[in-house]
């Protein structure tokens, strides 16, 4: 594989206008619905009797909206008359996300998109070639793969920390950064946490394990802009970029330097942020996040493909000047609660508890009980009860708010945002 050089793989699409980027992702749009007319029976019979059979349906991104959704369990139902992989394909498992596993297909062609994206979004994250990545990304998962491509074509050497992401992996962790003394990170948010929190408890200084870190790339969970301050902070290191993304149609969604909500790389594919009945909702508003892969007879192809996550654009222009759109990603429905007829997410409630000093970067769940009544359970001794209770109700227009305060939460609660009544404890539960 050819190196790449500092010019040779994104200045191209960096310096689109928007006007110059949209027309160039319609036409591969219709590029990718040709051909799933014409090699994909799923799509073909889907559109056939939605009467959308053909490219000329399409001309403007409003015309898109006209054809159906498709989720993770039509295509499961479907089976394989859905993909429309070209020989050299190989499968791999969607077991990362929530439901059922999907079985898609990919190609050399088609992972080029995706490393393309990671080559654009390291180098925005201050990455050059020389430095030294610790990618902790598991090794089953196709972005472990893709980022260890990337990393090498810009000139890096790579490091895999071999371990799960629990917290009797922590102190091998700590032994592996201090061995390698990495420039580039890239490992979860509720990771990064888990760590904090043993450092406390062992009385380890985190800050000298990751000296000499300029960049963490944090995937997992939305970053508050309060929660990547303080992970800065505490942990020492330049600076920490938040990344998601859609492992189904390969997308990546990556922090610039600037940290006004992660860019979409969209040479990798179209996006849509839609309503209950398919439409485009404005920059700001939340809806289902809806994707459409570019890549046609290279790997499965996705269009209009729903994940069920909550997400939103994000309004007005990036400083750095880019036309590619941010998209903030809140978290998939199970990752969240119906409060008052409303979606609640935990990103919603961490967002006004890292308001306060004392509380941000404790650990935050949901509590799945009252349908009138948000209970948020917060890691730790009670801290500031009344108003933060009344930040809540006035930030998420919420008429009933319960507070519930854990002195002992496992580390593994990190990776979760959402659970029973029951399973706090009655040892545990307690309104402050």
């Amino acid at each position: 594989m050819k190196p790449a050089s500092a010019r040779d793989y994104f200045d191209e699409v960096e310096c689109w206008s928007a006007a110059e980027l949209r027309a160039w992702q319609l036409e591969r749009v219709r590029e990718v619905v040709d051909y799933a007319v014409a090699h994909v029976p799923f799509y073909r019979n889907l559109w056939k009797r939605a009467g959308l059979p053909r490219r000329s349906h399409l001309r403007s991104f409003e015309d898109l909206e006209s054809f159906p959704l498709v989720d993770k369990e039509i295509l499961v139902r479907a089976g394989q008359d859905w993909t429309g992989a070209a020989g050299g394909s190989v499968g791999f498992s969607t077991r990362g996300t929530s439901g059922e596993p999907l079985l898609l297909w990919s190609s050399l062609e088609d992972q080029q998109y995706g490393i393309r994206g990671l080559l654009r979004a390291f180098w925005w994250m201050g990455f050059r070639p020389g430095m030294t990545a610790l990618l902790l990304s598991p090794a089953w998962h196709k972005l472990a793969a893709a980022e260890a491509h990337a990393i090498a074509r810009l000139g890096g050497s790579i490091a895999y920390f071999w371990g799960s992401m629990g917290a009797d992996s922590i102190p091998r962790f700590l032994h592996t950064l201090s061995s390698v003394h990495p420039e580039l990170i890239s490992t979860t948010t509720p990771f990064l946490l888990s760590c904090l929190r043993y450092g406390e408890e062992q009385g380890i200084r985190l800050r000298a394990a990751f000296r000499g870190v300029r960049s963490i790339v944090a995937v997992g969970q939305p970053l508050t802009p309060q929660l990547r301050k303080f992970l800065e902070r505490r942990l020492g290191v330049g600076q920490v970029f938040e990344k998601a993304g859609c492992q189904e149609a390969g997308i990546g969604l990556d922090d610039c330097p600037w940290h006004t909500g992660p860019h979409i790389q969209e040479d990798t594919a179209y996006l849509e942020v839609v309503d209950g009945a398919g439409r485009g909702v404005p920059p700001g508003e939340r809806g289902r996040f809806v994707v459409t892969k570019f890549t046609a007879g290279s790997g499965s192809v996705v269009v209009r493909y729903t994940t069920g996550d909550i997400a939103a654009f994000l309004p007005g222009a990036c400083p750095c000047g880019r036309a590619l759109r941010r998209l903030k990603m809140y978290g998939r429905p199970e990752s969240s609660v119906v409060v008052a007829g409303r979606a609640i997410t935990a990103y919603d409630v961490r967002l006004a508890v890292d308001e306060d000093p004392d509380l941000v970067g404790r650990n935050v769940v949901l509590v799945r009980d009252d349908p009138n009544t948000l209970t948020a359970a917060i890691e730790g001794a009670p801290v500031g009860v009344a108003a933060l209770e009344a930040r809540l109700r006035q930030q998420l227009r919420l008429p009933e708010v319960e507070i519930v305060w854990l002195g002992d939460v496992r580390l593994a609660w990190t990776f979760r945002q959402v659970v029973e009544r029951s399973e706090l404890g009655v040892a545990q539960r307690r309104r402050a």
